[in-house]
């Protein structure tokens, strides 16, 4: 016979219901995965070594404290919608013991805590514009979809590299630390480690040693993204940078391209506008100095020609004047000078006397039978000395 799901539900919900045990069932477990309900109430699980149940209970009853041993009275509810079991508490009992669970968590990072493994001071800081960045989680699950979506949209030209490693069940934390100190060698800008919600037996692999200590020694700078913003791991507390969701992660470690362009262009758009004010001003402000320079200059100019002017008509008029006085004395010098010329001297009737020696100026100089040359206006005359007499 073939049923419903449904159908089958409601059978095994029916069975449920009949049985005395499970309608007034003690149980004894460590408290976990403790969450407050959107009600009066509290949402957690029990654990013991082998199995995990989930319950619920009002504030009415002790309030849960994670990591506590405790035994719970109560019934077991079968939910037909989702097919899931779940333990409704009606008394709590609260007890003394920490649950091995927990102890070994808070002893493991007291230890941790002492090295210096969550310091802040050891923290390296983590860039926020990463063109490399390294994953370390499942190939399957969403975290991968998640990082990969928002890096891509947020900045397209970034290059995304995957590890795949188990993110829970046994030797997962071998694997993620494999996968850390993989890209510790490698050119990452940034590794994200990651693995979406669950409750804290789900997160174990993130409180293991390997997984914290590679965490912390990476070269690289390591951002945790495991669970949701509740959940926290010892892998929280190691990493350089803590995210709520993967998706947070990615942008962590990317930029917002779009929108960093359009801050760029209304940048550059202010200082266009910025700039050509400027320029119209400059502009205005030379137009107005080459006006005022043009007219400075043709004033000085105006005044220059009027002033050469006026010295041209100065010079001129000495000029004039030295010329007058030079045409003056020149004609009384060559008056002078006609007075004193030889020629006009011979003219009158006169002579002078030279022989082959030069001029004859005295009669010592003439010697009797000697011949003599007489310059007259009009020509030379030779004659022979007869006689001559001193005076």
């Amino acid at each position: 016979m073939t049923v419903s799901v449904s159908q089958l539900n409601n059978y095994i919900h029916g069975l449920m219901d009949i049985d005395g045990v499970l309608s007034a069932v003690s149980v004894c477990g460590e408290v976990t995965n403790l969450k407050k309900a959107p009600r009066e109430g509290w949402y957690f699980s029990l654990k013991d070594a082998a199995s995990v149940i989930n319950c619920f209970c009002y504030d009415s009853t002790v309030t849960p404290v994670s990591g506590t041993v405790v035994v719970v009275e109560g019934t077991v509810n079968y939910f037909v919608k989702s097919g899931s079991v779940s333990l409704f508490v009606r008394r709590f009992s609260a007890t003394k013991d920490k649950g091995e669970g927990y102890q070994r968590f808070a002893e493991l990072r007291e230890k941790l805590k002492k090295e210096g493994l969550f310091d802040d001071e050891r923290k390296k800081s983590v860039p926020h514009c990463c063109t490399k960045i390294g994953i370390v989680t499942s190939e399957t699950g969403a975290v991968i979809h998640d990082i990969t979506n928002v890096a891509l949209r947020r900045q397209p030209f970034v290059n995304l590299f995957l590890y795949p490693v188990k993110v829970q069940g046994v030797g997962a934390d071998q694997e993620i630390a494999q996968g850390i100190n993989y890209f510790a060698d490698t050119d990452v800008d940034v590794i994200i480690v990651g693995r979406g919600g669950g409750s804290n037996e789900d997160l174990a692999a993130f409180n293991e040693e390997a997984v914290v200590r590679a965490v912390a020694f990476s070269p690289k700078p390591i951002v945790s993204a495991v669970g949701h913003g509740v959940d926290y791991t010892l892998c929280d507390f190691a990493a350089d940078k803590r995210a709520v969701t993967p998706s947070e992660a990615a942008e962590f470690v990317t930029i917002d391209a779009a929108s960093l362009i359009e801050k760029i262009q209304a940048t550059l758009n202010r200082q266009d506008s910025f700039i050509s004010s400027k320029l119209q001003t400059y502009r205005e402000k030379a137009l107005y100095s080459l006006e005022s320079v043009s007219n400075k200059i043709e004033f000085s100019v105006e005044k220059a020609r009027d002033k050469t002017i006026s010295i041209i008509g100065n010079i001129n008029q000495v000029i004039s004047s030295n010329v007058g006085l030079t045409e003056k004395d020149l004609r009384a010098n060559i008056s002078k000078l006609s007075t004193l010329n030889p020629l006009n001297v011979l003219q009158r009737g006169y002579a002078y006397l030279s022989d082959g020696s030069g001029v004859i100026k005295s009669v010592d100089d003439v010697k009797i039978s000697g011949v003599i040359n007489l310059t007259l206006a009009d020509g030379n005359v030779s004659a022979q000395v007869l006689s001559k007499e001193k005076k």
